[in-house]
């Protein structure tokens, strides 16, 4: 028994290591890049396109209203229309979307399904895509921008996707952050650390070196000519049956020979402060947060495995294995943690064991510790670039929860892919969270 164990703290200590190993070379990575807008500046895009947001719902009657007055009160642009998505079956969001459209005949059109919902995300923005660029139909949007009904809709984005479309891209993704919630909200802050961290760094440079750029699922823009490829030679712009089709779509749409881009720009270009990008809220309880990761872990590194497999370059292969190694790596921490408590009650014997042994042993702590110091260093820097803090306490009291989220998340994900999987003998139904806007966002009167 004793000799198991210490196999396991082996085998533990230096998959801890080699993840720490991944994590400071992008680290490492992140900081040779020299972010520059000097390519892509928006102060000379004088003609912004005819650009649709696409805003998908399913029971959305509490925040829709608020939500699209309000960023209509703050994008400028005549030629960018809110495109809402609703079903014929849910009466109070159709009611809101139909008021809507009769308030702003000219910035809002309905798209309602002929399904009944909850169908899914993916098969109501298809939906949405069919009936936008349906043959015959007329103006046909330059660009499609996807949102979710409680997304703040930074206006600076828009000149950002015509820049980038005018430069050659097809797909255009700008980063995602969550609102500040304050120093209690524990389990909705730790987004803020998480998506800081990732867009900030892993998003910068998978842009740099070329790899596949996953869409967030909002704030990513698309070009007619990706639409209507997809269109036309699948008659769907989305795979259809999965819960991670944008994540599935930014690698469909580096495979079929189309130019990405991660946009992350700021205002701030010496220090990376006030980046155009999407705010929004994200789940407030560890229920919600939890129910919403274990999608996003299914989704990402059974399902997208499945489907996608592991085609590509060198850096699409990298990154795929640094977006599925969380079905493993998110165990790690809980699991090294209790191995250390045994360690401090002498269990297993380390003086039984060879100097060889002994000395891994130590070296790999040592070594997982100080990648522990240099984690805790980056998000801390991470979300000082976006929210302009340095919250030392706050992150530190938050890790924990996250990592429980993570954990479980995973947990849940491993059980649904060895179990009788949900997502894989029904049909792919609405993940749905509750929504909310910011107090202040401006409501139903501009």
């Amino acid at each position: 028994m004793e000799e198991l164990t210490l196999f396991l703290l082996v085998g533990v200590a230096l998959l801890v290591s080699l993840s720490s190993l991944d994590d400071m070379f992008i680290d490492m990575m992140a900081l040779a890049i020299s972010r520059t807008t000097s390519d892509f500046r928006t102060d000379n895009i004088i003609l912004i396109p005819e650009i649709a947001v696409f805003i998908a719902n399913w029971h959305e009657e509490d925040v829709l209203e608020k939500m699209v007055e309000g960023n209509l009160a703050r994008i400028p642009y005549p030629s960018v229309t809110l495109f809402l998505g609703t079903y014929p079956n849910d009466t109070g969001t159709l009611t809101v979307a139909q008021r809507l459209e009769q308030r702003n005949p000219n910035r809002v059109r309905v798209v309602v399904n002929p399904l009944p919902g909850p169908t899914s995300k993916g098969q109501m923005l298809n939906e949405m895509f069919h009936q936008v660029f349906a043959p015959g139909a007329k103006n046909y949007p330059e660009i499609v921008v996807l949102h979710d009904s409680e997304d703040v809709i930074d206006q600076r984005t828009f000149p950002i996707y015509a820049a980038y479309t005018n430069a050659g891209f097809d797909f255009i993704q700008i980063p995602v952050f969550s609102f500040d919630r304050g120093k209690n909200a524990y389990v909705a802050a730790t987004y803020m650390d998480e998506f800081a961290e990732r867009h900030t760094r892993e998003m910068i440079v998978r842009n740099a070196v070329g790899a596949m750029i996953p869409s967030a699922g909002v704030g990513t823009g698309l070009t007619r000519r990706l639409i209507t490829h997809f269109l036309a030679t699948r008659a769907q712009v989305l795979m259809s049956g999965t819960v991670t089709e944008d994540y599935i779509l930014g690698i469909e749409a580096k495979r079929s020979g189309f130019k990405a881009a991660f946009a992350a720009i700021s205002a701030d270009d010496n220090r990376g402060l006030d980046f155009v990008a999407t705010r929004e809220f994200f789940p407030r309880t560890l229920q919600a947060s939890i129910k919403q990761k274990t999608r996003w872990v299914y989704g990402i590194n059974f399902e997208a495995m499945r489907k996608l497999g592991w085609k590509g370059d060198f850096w699409d292969k990298y990154f795929f294995i640094r977006d599925r190694k969380g079905i493993i790596t998110n165990f790690l921490p809980p699991i090294s943690m209790a191995m250390l408590i045994t360690l401090l009650f002498g269990y297993p014997d380390l003086t039984t064991i060879s100097d060889v042994t002994y000395q891994l042993i130590t070296m790999t702590m040592w070594f997982n510790l100080i990648a522990l110091g240099v984690r805790y260093i980056v998000r801390v820097h991470a979300c000082y670039k976006v929210y302009g803090t340095t919250d030392f306490i706050g992150i530190a009291l938050r890790w924990p929860v996250s990592l429980y989220i993570n954990m479980t998340a995973s947990f849940r994900a491993w059980k649904t892919y060895l179990g009788e999987s949900q997502f894989a003998t029904k049909p792919i139904v609405w993940s749905k969270t509750a929504h909310e806007l910011p107090d202040d966002f401006i409501g139903a009167k501009r």
